[in-house]
């Protein structure tokens, strides 16, 4: 989880200097990273997560989203909350 949580912290960090739809891939070179993607689209940054790896290596994604303004992190279910871990673990359970 503190890998999940720095990645995010630097991916909104750049994002936030950046222009919008700004993309991030901390995945391609972590295999065991658990965030995938991170892009910014302005107001909300999209990030997707790998939830768990199956046997046969294949990852199960999740999507959740950052809202800039309400500094809420919001699960696929359409949960909010203030600690993205928790964002994470409705997303992934």
């Amino acid at each position: 989880m503190r890998s999940l949580f720095t990645t995010l912290f630097l991916g909104l960090a750049i994002t936030g200097a950046e222009a919008a739809n700004f993309s991030l891939y901390p995945g391609f070179t972590d295999r065991n990273a658990l965030v995938e993607m991170t892009t910014d689209k302005g107001l909300v940054v999209e990030v997707v997560l790998r939830c768990e790896r199956t046997a046969s290596g294949k990852v199960k994604p999740g999507i959740m989203t950052y809202s800039k303004i309400e500094q809420l992190y919001c699960s696929s279910k359409n949960r909010c909350f203030r600690n993205p871990e928790d964002a994470f673990d409705d997303t992934c359970f």
